[in-house]
């Protein structure tokens, strides 16, 4: 692997600097900086994990994009749910005052039976 691939997998990966890799690797940040200067070259499993880093974080943002959408559902069943709610307390509302006018005709009524 050469500089200009390991730039571009380690952004696509998104690490935001060679601190933060060196410590997903375990490794110390002067071994990571190391890497690509002189002699030294990028070690054979740095594309691999790199590549799994990029999986794993177009994995992670494919569930995160699944999650939304699920709690938009969820919001816009809210929504739904919320309007049946009020629709049925003033029906509810309705049948009470209903209530209460057949229970004065109803007193109304065995007042004048018992006359």
């Amino acid at each position: 692997m050469d500089k200009e691939n390991f730039k571009k997998l380690f952004v696509e990966a998104g690490f935001k600097n060679k601190q933060e890799l060196a410590k997903a690797l375990n490794l110390s940040y002067s071994c990571v900086t190391q890497w690509g200067c002189g002699d030294v070259k990028f070690p054979p499993y740095l594309k691999v994990v790199l590549e799994w880093a990029i999986k794993a974080k177009k994995y992670d943002e494919a569930l995160k994009k699944g999650f939304e959408s699920l709690k938009e559902v969820a919001e816009d069943n809210a929504g739904d749910e919320k309007s049946e709610l009020e629709r049925l307390r003033l029906e509810n509302a309705k049948m009470r005052e209903e209530l209460e006018n057949y229970e004065d005709l109803k007193r109304a009524l065995k007042r004048a039976l018992e006359e």
